[in-house]
This record gives structure tokens, C-alpha cells and sequence, in this order.
């Protein structure tokens, strides 16, 4: 009886051992799906976008497509890239996010909302109209950064 009991017990430690690793290990994919997404969105964000608003990069073709990318990529940003566990090692996210989804939720709506209006502002070939519409943005995706990131 004492052996049976053993062996389950050491059955139960075994498992218990593969969710932990299974949970670590899926926290770590999305985390890593996560920094890729804010890596892809990101560089045309900015590089293009940005430098187009700013005046440094003249407006044309290249920043349509940036914004159009932008805007496709922010659709992405779902909760799950925001999942319990995905604060490994090399994450900035902040514990708070996971007792906050619906903040989170609101929070990438307006990123989704804001980014959208970034498209017709580069089509209308107006700087200042997507200087204001990089404005809007920039300031959508920096209110869940500063909710929800630590400083470097």
C-alpha cells in the first residue's frame, strides 16, 4: 500500500512539474510573440511615420504603406499577448496587467482606433494632418506603456 502511494505521489510531482514547465514555457512564447509584434509595428511607426510627420522623410507612397502596416499589425494587438505568465525574464510588462484585462481591453482599442486615422492622414498627403494623427497615436500607445511597462 505504502509503494502504491509512493508511485502516486511521484505521479503527481511529475505532472505537477510538466504544467509548470508547459505554463513557463508558454508565458515565454508569448512574451516572444509579443516583442515581435511591438518590434513590427514599431519600426514603420516610427522610421517612417514619425520621421514623415516630423517633416525629416517627405510623404509619399512609402508612408502610405507604413501606415496601412500599422495599422493591420495593431490589429493583432489582443489580450492573449498580454497572458498571466508572460512575464519572463526580459519582459518590461508589469504585474498589474494581469489583474487589469479590462483596462487592457480599452487600452488596445484606442491603439486599434488611433492608428486607423493614421491611414487616410498619409493618403491625404497633408504633414500636418499626420503629424496630428502620429500624435493621437503616440499618445494611445504611450498610455498603455506607461500603464502597463517599466522604465528601461
Amino acid at each position: 500500500m505504502s509503494r502504491m502511494r509512493l508511485a502516486v505521489g511521484g505521479l503527481c510531482l511529475a505532472l505537477a512539474l510538466i504544467a509548470v514547465t508547459a505554463a513557463a514555457a508558454d508565458g515565454q512564447a508569448v512574451f516572444e510573440k509579443r516583442a515581435d509584434a511591438m518590434k513590427q509595428l514599431g519600426k514603420p511607426f516610427y522610421l517612417t511615420i514619425g520621421r514623415a510627420a516630423k517633416g525629416s522623410q517627405p510623404l509619399g507612397p512609402d508612408t502610405v504603406a507604413a501606415a496601412e502596416t500599422v495599422a493591420a499589425l495593431a490589429k493583432t494587438l489582443q489580450p492573449d499577448l498580454f497572458a498571466p505568465g508572460s512575464d519572463v525574464g526580459g519582459s518590461k510588462i508589469k504585474p498589474e496587467i494581469f489583474q487589469q484585462p479590462e483596462r487592457v481591453v480599452a487600452l488596445t482599442d484606442a491603439v486599434r482606433t488611433a492608428v486607423a486615422q493614421l491611414v487616410p492622414a498619409a493618403q491625404s498627403g497633408d504633414r500636418a494632418a499626420l503629424s496630428a494623427a502620429f500624435g493621437v497615436a503616440s499618445q494611445a500607445c504611450a498610455a498603455c506603456h506607461k500603464a502597463f511597462r517599466t522604465e528601461d
